[in-house]
């Protein structure tokens, strides 16, 4: 599925057809905005579109198939090459996604390529559609609706480190509270989480400083501020998501000092149980020797057993008092 807006001579165009496209292309006071939603029966339905439109290399269609790319800013004759990536996060399985979005863009044409969902994409896409002002961004030109793009981006990921956050401060009480396998579990999770996060974001902050020293007259100098303001915050996204991983590291040690604890907690517990019983176990023992000749047994009327009795109880009173005077209980 692919969307597009072109401005062109004063006028808004939305959803031109191909030859329209490429009159737009060649008219160098023009805008073009292209979206493609791709899937994986659609990724050779505009190649030639793509080459024969835009003049892109078929190694930068070979790239843009791929899945699993890294973000990168590659320059070509007359257009540059743009992968970023959008977050997706699952609090319920503590989960994330990291979707791929290639970007193109001349001076006149932008192109954005993805193969999953982004709402914030469309919802950009939308506004810009219906925004008939003198300020709709694409009439400013390509550079102000790629810093649209990327700005929209970056305000993506804020709400899903609010997710993080709350979902960090759950995990510190249940460390407190619980010891159990499914906290471990969604510890573990969240570090892993966060490191995908993190391998996602490193890069993209090394690409937004690229877009500024880089790209020469593609962005102008008036723009630049934009995209240094995009870099900030992807800086900020950054230390936050490593500040996260930290805290999960140290709430990982936190827990297995509380279940290190509660298992000493058990074992002591455990042991003065078998101490109260061992004085008593001795007793009884004792008295039920087998032997042909046992003393207070062959003569008893049965007060010796009271007697005893009597004793072994004022034994486990006596050890129970002298474990609550030291505190062991």
């Amino acid at each position: 599925m692919q969307q597009n807006i072109v401005w062109q001579q004063g006028s808004l165009k939305v959803d031109c057809s191909l030859g329209q496209l490429h009159d737009a292309l060649q008219d160098p006071q023009a805008v073009v905005w292209l979206d493609i939603l791709l899937s994986e029966t659609q990724l050779d339905k505009y190649t030639e579109m793509l080459t024969s439109e835009f003049q892109l290399l078929p190694l930068t269609i070979d790239k843009i198939q791929e899945v699993h790319e890294r973000a990168k800013l590659i320059s070509y004759h007359n257009y540059f090459y743009l992968v970023v990536h959008g977050l997706e996060f699952n609090t319920e399985e503590v989960e994330a996604r990291t979707p791929k979005l290639d970007i193109v863009f001349g001076k006149n044409f932008l192109i954005t390529i993805h193969q999953a969902h982004m709402s914030w994409l469309d919802e950009l896409h939308q506004a810009i559609r219906e925004d008939t002002s003198e300020f709709n961004l694409i009439k400013q030109g390509m550079s102000y609706m790629l810093h649209a793009v990327l700005d929209s981006l970056v305000d993506s990921y804020f709400p899903i480190l609010e997710d993080i956050d709350d979902l960090v401060d759950e995990l510190e009480n249940q460390t407190v509270e619980q010891t159990s396998n499914e906290v471990q579990g969604r510890i573990f999770g969240m570090k892993r989480v966060l490191a995908q996060m993190r391998r996602v974001i490193s890069p993209q902050v090394e690409v937004s400083n690229s877009l500024i020293t880089r790209t020469g007259d593609f962005i102008p100098t008036s723009v630049e501020p934009y995209f240094a303001d995009v870099h900030d915050h992807l800086i900020r996204t950054f230390e936050v998501i490593d500040s996260y991983r930290d805290l999960m590291s140290g709430l990982l040690d936190v827990y297995l000092t509380t279940v290190a604890n509660r298992q000493n907690e058990i074992m002591k517990q455990l042991a003065l149980i078998s101490t109260i019983f061992l004085p008593i176990t001795f007793v009884t023992g004792v008295f039920g020797q087998n032997f042909g000749h046992s003393p207070q047994v062959e003569n008893d009327g049965g007060l010796n057993f009271w007697f005893v009795l009597f004793f072994m109880i004022i034994v486990t009173i006596g050890q129970v008092w002298y474990f609550r005077y030291r505190k062991w209980i």
